[in-house]
């Protein structure tokens, strides 16, 4: 496997010079080039037919092929470093560099042409296995990246004695604070269990306020006592999250919230008692039922818990493993006939333990349904029963990793970069997988596309869990179970594709850097081969070469700030991510240099905006890779600039403080239409936009207006888009008090937000957004109430309102209360109001939840 990401990642790096050479003229002769590219694919058509019949015998192949991608790697990155560092100083000899480059990498030509005649040989024998494991898998084609089918509910087999003895104790009728706990080892089903009880309609209706947390064994009480407030739906400030010493605070802030009211906790994976001693004191017992769970793996954990009832979780008999493993690989159908006496013996195999059944059941399901295949997963999983309780599951899963294809191993082991409980963010996850180059280019398909089909493999594997949804209806988060992410580390480690250190820091291929090390925990965010220098080493003349050769930067703007003089010698980056909050109103000024550079493909900033000037006219280059531009400060929509980006998907500007001068005429705004790949737009003006600059491609799905002071009616542009999924009107996007939108506009329209506007009156009902899920209000001081029409959408899940009138509250509860007469019990009505009774108090939460961006 890390030989196969080694030649992807070869690969990459030499298309990259191939097209673009970072010296006028090239960098190497083409024929070296095209001889290297050759051995590269042969060798990575090789692993990807025999990877998983010969993996044994392979090994010490692989390892020379990593070598010998690692050495070319390493050679080609060195001697760019050296011709640009060269072309940077007046008078240097530009041909030495050149001249060591070829003959270096004569000699990687050469062992490469040895490592082909090895492959020949291995070719040449016996095929036993081949046309079983290689058996046409079903539905090999990925779909579109949304929720779909292939994405299961947490299914619950086995257990249901456990949840009704668990709901009796929860709705039953001691009115003192008591405490549950759920006992078993890893992936027998503890937090499935805790989640169904914790989703329970009884228990949502019941329990005023409902929070989750998961502790995990390298737990800190500041990031528990926030991830509890902003589940029940307190407003947690960034200072407050950044702040380490304010502990007892937002425990007793958690305490105020908690007092009087009744409330159900569930704590998942508890692996330290210390933790509860510490927790406890912020819970009160208000004497009206408030319970708290916790789940855990150690024995000694709940026996010191002092739990009213301890529930141990027992291994699944054989009708349970049966329907489970059932469920997973056939849903509604029935096993076929000819297959059910050995996948019986396969889900018996797995011993009863519920997350080994769903990883097997993950692996077959992705293959046909041959006779002969399933009997050598049985035979297999029988192999790992043999090896004892102990290791019966790691023996499992590691099954599934073994047949995973060769161009998703890498993907997956890549996951060890995230600490344990991680939430990790797909949109950063894909992206570092980009940069890696550990992904196989298919057809006309980006990296990006390539990389989220990946992705649902995995999840459709039951390798990956989703976590979150964002306003798309796109996966926005996902976990890996902690078993997933041992196994991950055990492979990863053991076919040195990366190293993970106790900070959870990423040490691979010195090409990733994120300077966030604000504290211990953010080490983990450090992608470099630089675990034991100070951040200042990347801007010292040793880190320079190094920062070089980075294709991936995500540090703060000071840090930030410090590389631009020499940015545009960073010839292979890819991805310039910079997070956090900008106090100051000053755009950062980026480099000319970067209409220069043409494998970037995403330049973000979190908060604050860029400034970056017009292209220079001496040298014209299309980037065509750039697919994420946000924020830019009165960007100049020229057609130069439109034609430079022709493939972005995410841009984002915000107009201000116009030079004199110059006014929205010289920003030719309107030229945004001719953006054909644009899905995504950030606008925000700090004055009036015109209505004859609101021109939008057609392409785009996603719009966020601020402050642009439009009429209602200028949004019937807006509404005429075809292909618009989410609106954000965001604090006086628009301006009026009534809103009366046309018949046929928004007909795609799945999430409106409307945040801080001085609207009042809003007439409209199903037939204006039909296909409307999420409807978010905020801020909406003056608003009636909202059309009672909107209620009968028949795909609206959701309605949030945040600070609205009492009037329009009480239009949401009338609009939830006629649904549910007539039988519709599944759209949600949230919403917040402002508590002024305290100095200092926060706005309080009526339900649980908050406002999401």
């Amino acid at each position: 496997m890390a030989a196969y990401a080694s030649l992807l990642s070869l690969g990459n790096i030499l298309d990259h010079l191939l097209q673009h050479p970072p010296r006028q003229g090239g960098v190497l002769e083409k024929a070296q080039i095209d001889s290297l590219l050759e051995n590269i694919t042969f060798l990575q058509e090789f692993l990807e037919e025999f990877s998983l019949t010969r993996g044994d015998e392979i090994q010490a192949l692989e390892a020379k092929i990593v070598s010998s991608a690692h050495a070319a790697e390493n050679i080609i990155e060195s001697r760019v470093v050296d011709q640009i560092l060269e072309d940077s100083e007046d008078g240097s000899e530009r041909s030495s560099s050149t001249d060591l480059l070829c003959q270096d990498l004569q000699t990687v030509i050469e062992e490469f042409g040895s490592l082909k005649k090895d492959v020949m040989k291995i070719k040449e024998t016996d095929h036993e296995l081949i046309e079983i494991l290689q058996q046409p898998r079903k539905d090999g084609t990925a779909g579109s990246f949304i929720r779909g089918a292939s994405i299961n509910k947490n299914t619950m087999v086995g257990f249901d004695e456990d949840l009704i003895q668990i709901m009796d104790t929860l709705t039953g009728d001691p009115s003192n604070l008591q405490f549950l706990s759920i006992l078993g080892m890893g992936g027998i089903g503890k937090t499935t269990l805790a989640k169904n009880v914790f989703d329970n309609p009884l228990i949502v209706k019941r329990f005023d306020r409902r929070a989750w947390v998961t502790i995990s064994q390298q737990y800190r009480v500041h990031e528990i006592l926030l991830g509890l407030l902003k589940n029940i739906g307190v407003h947690v400030g960034e200072d407050e999250e950044k702040t380490q010493n304010n502990d007892d605070e937002l425990g007793l802030r958690l305490h105020r919230c908690l007092f009087g009211r009744r409330y159900f906790i569930v704590m998942d994976d508890m692996w330290s008692i210390e933790v509860w001693y510490v927790m406890k004191r912020f819970f009160p017992d208000n004497g009206n039922g408030s319970r708290v769970m916790v789940t855990t793996r150690l024995s000694n954990v709940a026996d010191s818990f002092n739990s009213c009832i301890l529930h141990r979780l027992h291994f699944l008999d054989e009708d349970q493993s049966w329907a489970l493993f059932c469920d997973k690989v056939f849903g509604k159908e029935s096993c076929p006939p000819e297959l059910e006496q050995v996948a019986k013996t396969i889900a018996r195999n797995c011993g009863g333990l519920p997350l080994a059944i769903v990883a097997v059941s993950g692996l077959v399901a992705k293959f046909s349904r041959t006779i002969e295949y399933w009997v050598y997963v049985a035979n297999h999983t029988y192999e790992a029963l043999d090896t004892g309780s102990g290791e019966l599951c790691f023996h499992i899963l590691s099954l599934s990793y073994r047949h995973l294809p060769v161009h998703l191993k890498p993907c997956f082991l890549y996951l060890a970069i995230f600490p344990e409980d991680h939430k990790i963010k797909i949109s950063r996850l894909v992206k570092l997988w980009v940069a890696e180059g550990i992904l196989k280019p298919i057809g006309s398909r980006s990296l990006e596309e390539s990389a989220e089909d990946n992705l649902k493999d995995l999840i459709d594997r039951n390798m990956i869990q989703v976590h979150d949804y964002g306003s798309r209806n796109k996966i926005k988060t996902c976990t890996i179970h902690d078993l997933f992410r041992d196994l991950c580390l055990r492979e990863a480690q053991k076919e040195k594709f990366l190293c993970v250190t106790k900070f959870h820091s990423l040490s691979y291929h010195s090409r990733i850097i994120d300077s966030k090390i604000r504290d211990e925990e953010e080490l983990k965010s450090l992608f470099a081969n630089l675990l034991l220098k100070p951040i200042s080493y990347l801007f010292s003349n040793d880190g320079f070469r190094r920062l070089v050769k980075s294709r991936y930067i995500d540090c703060d703007s000071g840090i930030f700030s410090s590389t631009l003089d020499s940015l545009s010698v960073v010839w292979n980056l890819q991805t310039i991510m910079i997070p956090g909050v900008n106090l100051s109103q000053t755009p950062m000024n980026l480099p000319a240099e970067i209409w220069e550079m043409p494998h970037l493909r995403h330049l973000k900033k979190d908060e604050g905006d860029f400034y970056l000037p017009d292209p220079p006219s001496t040298k014209t280059v299309v980037l065509k890779n750039l697919q994420t531009l946000y924020k830019i400060r009165n960007l100049r929509c020229t057609d130069e600039v439109v034609g430079r980006i022709p493939n972005i998907r995410k841009l984002g500007i915000t107009y201000r403080e116009f030079p004199d001068g110059l006014g929205w005429d010289d920003y030719e705004v309107d030229n945004l239409a001719r953006l054909h790949s644009l899905e995504s737009l950030f606008l925000k003006s700090a004055e009036k936009v015109p209505q004859q600059s609101l021109c939008f491609p057609h392409s785009l799905k996603k719009l966020t207006l601020e402050n642009c002071e439009l009429g209602w009616e200028d949004l019937t542009v807006v509404g005429l888009l075809p292909h618009l999924e989410v609106l954000n009107l965001m604090h006086d996007a628009v301006k009026g008090s009534r809103w009366n939108p046309e018949e046929g506009e928004f007909l795609e329209l799945k999430c409106l937000r409307i945040q801080s506007t001085d609207v009042e009156e809003w007439i409209a009902d199903r037939s204006h957004f039909p296909r409307l899920e999420k409807l978010q209000l905020g801020g909406l001081r003056h608003l009636k109430e909202i059309p009672q029409g909107i209620g009968e959408i028949p795909t609206l899940g959701s309605i949030l309102l945040v600070w609205c009138s009492p009037s329009a509250i009480y239009s949401a509860k009338k609009i939830q209360e006629e649904q549910q007469n007539i039988g519709n019990y599944e759209l949600e009505v949230r919403f917040f109001v402002q508590r002024l009774a305290r100095r200092h108090e926060y706005d309080t939460p009526v339900t649980a939840g908050w406002w999401k961006r």
